[in-house]
């Protein structure tokens, strides 16, 4: 299947895309372009050097179990538990492999997306690419596909903008389903046929029988001119290291990963991340630095944000895009996207950073039997995979292959300890570090943060690590069982001074959720937030929250808890959704009040919403936490 032999012993380096050569960026392209146009083939003769069979490992078009039965998954990716990074890791280098294959070149490597400086690339948004660097291999490209700019050659579509199906997909799951209020039924199709091209917000990408017309009416309205700027602006409002009010941005989000997730186990998805915060702040009085933000929490944001989900917290009259439903939005065809590559090219150098600042470049631990290493945790088991699979450092990395070490005719998968450390054997490659903005960054291991000071630990005296400890919102009881595709919740409250988003949980999901038998019993979100510093309580002298003594911080989240709400934002075009609903609201706040008549609660669809406040997340400890890495500048 995937072989990932290394054709050569030279390190590959890995830039921002924005810093590439003239001459590294026409290479690049050249290599994408040759990787879109080669003929995926046909069973049993795959083309596993061709983008179609590459991006399909990913979702779809699925196979094994999930081909036809939503029970299963019918994609080989890894959400929701503790192979997320490192099966995207090697996804990665083989793709990296075939873009050398398919060009004839050796040194090619992946670049990433910059998310830290919270924008897209021009390169994902121009619609054509001209070579710069004398790049003269006219007798390479397919007939029609180039034209002459000026003596150079230009490629009238750049493969970096988007991709066209060189074969269609079908929905074998597809379904009959009925609106929440039964008085209407929809046949739930997402096939995509051949030559479909994918897209981003604010466009839609749903080209099913029943959603393709209302499609095509929709993205005939959106002003081409604009639709880049619009896709900008929706990417930096997700990414922007802090928002306009109190939401952490993901660009922040990374960064608390990459720094302060204490284990790998916790780092590595949102399932553990979950369990291992209710572990460490169950108890109320319990206060310590432990606070696990997961890799995959802003990785989902970016996703959304890509795909087309707005930001919730922004001026509320400003632009959304209720209808946009872009591929990188879901989880079943998001690897069709070229975006998506580079997307996660970023996720797996956030990846390196935990590893150097945790000393943990040469071996990872997994928690043993620990929730999110379970074939079933999150997203169900993928293709071939059995149901409820112990999930560990030595599980086949499916599809990808690597020789076996005694007879290099040989294959066999790779496994999460073969690239753990990226310089080895099945990776060989490493990166040019973007500059981190120091303004995100963890706080400096030898300071605390005492009210609005920072005092030296030589100055810490009788000072106690909760002095700087921020209480801590545990959500659960949202369901994802009937909801279609991705979502995100929203945590509201009021300190005195409004209603105002204090926090977001973006879940990237796939389509077919609803009918997964074997994931049905972790298909409840639960999400944890540290109350932001910067809260103002209107009855504590309109201070800061990080103005106030720890108990009065515990006190204040006690009394904002009354006032806390939570809001499921989706996708406004599944079969749940009420007939009439313009935007992406969900069809019933959190929890729901006291006095609803009896059958508005039998229709909600979360059984047991719930919001509680448990003990508090240090800011650092008299411990140094960790080693910066050489990957900081």
């Amino acid at each position: 299947m995937a072989d990932s032999e290394d054709n050569n012993n030279t390190l590959l380096m890995r830039k921002d895309i924005e810093k590439l050569t003239p001459a590294e960026l026409d290479k690049l392209i050249f290599a994408f372009y040759k990787l879109q146009a080669a003929d995926p083939g046909v069973p049993p003769n795959l083309n596993e050097d061709s983008y179609y069979i590459i991006a399909g490992y990913h979702g779809q078009p699925f196979r094994g179990a999930g081909y036809g039965n939503p029970a299963w998954w019918g994609g080989y990716c890894h959400h929701g538990n503790v192979l997320f990074p490192t099966w995207h890791r090697a996804y990665l280098r083989r793709l990296e492999q075939a873009l050398n294959n398919v060009s004839g070149f050796t040194d090619v490597a992946l670049p990433y997306w910059n998310e830290f400086k919270a924008t897209v690339p021009a390169i994902f948004t121009s619609k054509t690419y001209t070579f710069q660097a004398g790049f003269g291999a006219q007798g390479s490209f397919n007939e029609g596909d180039t034209t002459i700019d000026n003596g150079k050659i230009k490629l009238e579509h750049n493969p970096l903008f988007s991709y066209k199906l060189q074969q269609c997909f079908y929905d074998k799951l597809a379904r009959v389903a009925t609106n929440k209020d039964k008085t209407s039924t929809k046949n739930i199709d997402y096939s995509k046929g051949k030559g479909y091209e994918t897209v981003r917000c604010p466009y839609s990408g749903l080209v099913g029988p029943n959603d393709l017309e209302d499609t095509e009416r929709y993205n005939s309205t959106i002003d081409q001119n604009k639709a880049t700027d619009e896709l900008n602006q929706n990417v930096k409002d997700w990414l922007t290291e802090k928002s306009e009010t109190c939401v952490p941005g993901m660009n922040e989000l990374y960064l608390k990963a990459a720094f302060e997730s204490p284990n790998y186990t916790a780092f590595s998805n949102t399932t553990s991340a979950a369990k291992w915060n209710d572990d460490n702040y169950g108890r109320q009085e319990s206060w310590n630095p432990d606070f696990a933000v997961p890799l995959e929490k802003p990785h989902n944001g970016v996703h959304l944000a890509v795909g087309g989900y707005s930001m919730p917290d922004k001026d509320p009259d400003r632009p959304s895009y209720p209808k946009s439903n872009g591929d990188m939005g879901e989880n079943d065809t998001a690897s069709f996207d070229p975006i998506f590559f580079f997307h996660h090219c970023f996720v797996d150098y956030i990846f390196c950073l935990w590893q150097g600042a945790h000393e943990a470049e040469q071996t990872l631990e997994i928690f043993e039997n620990y929730p999110g290493t379970s074939s079933i945790d999150n997203q169900g088991p993928t293709a071939f995979m059995t149901a409820d699979t112990h999930l560990n450092m030595e599980t086949p990395l499916v599809p990808f292959k690597t020789p076996c070490e005694d007879d290099n005719t040989k294959f066999r998968y790779l496994t999460s300890t073969d690239v753990v450390n990226i310089k080895g054997k099945a990776c060989g490659y490493d990166y040019d570090s973007p500059k981190i903005p120091t303004e995100s960054g963890p706080v400096k291991p030898d300071t605390h943060i005492l009210g609005t000071e920072a005092v030296e630990k030589s100055q810490l005296g009788v000072h106690k690590p909760e002095s700087s400890a921020m209480p801590i919102v545990r959500l659960s009881g949202i369901s994802r069982a009937e909801r279609p595709g991705s979502l995100f919740v929203c945590l509201l409250a009021d300190a005195g001074n409004g209603r105002k988003v204090i926090d977001i949980e973006p879940v990237f999901s796939r389509w077919h959720v609803p009918s997964c038998a074997n994931c049905s019993n972790t298909l409840e979100v639960t999400a944890h937030s540290v109350l932001p510093r910067d809260l103002r309580i209107k009855n504590k002298d309109n201070k800061r929250l990080d103005e106030l003594l720890p108990a009065q911080r515990l006190e204040s989240a006690r009394d904002l808890k009354l006032t806390m709400q939570m809001k499921i934002l989706e996708n406004p075009r599944t079969d749940m959704l009420k007939e009439g609903i313009k935007d992406k609201q969900q069809l019933n706040d959190l929890p729901l009040k006291a006095d609803l008549p009896p059958e508005k609660v039998c229709k909600q669809l979360d059984p047991g919403p719930s919001i509680d406040i448990l003990g508090g997340m240090c800011t650092s400890t008299p411990k140094t936490w960790f080693n910066r890495s050489s990957r900081v500048m």
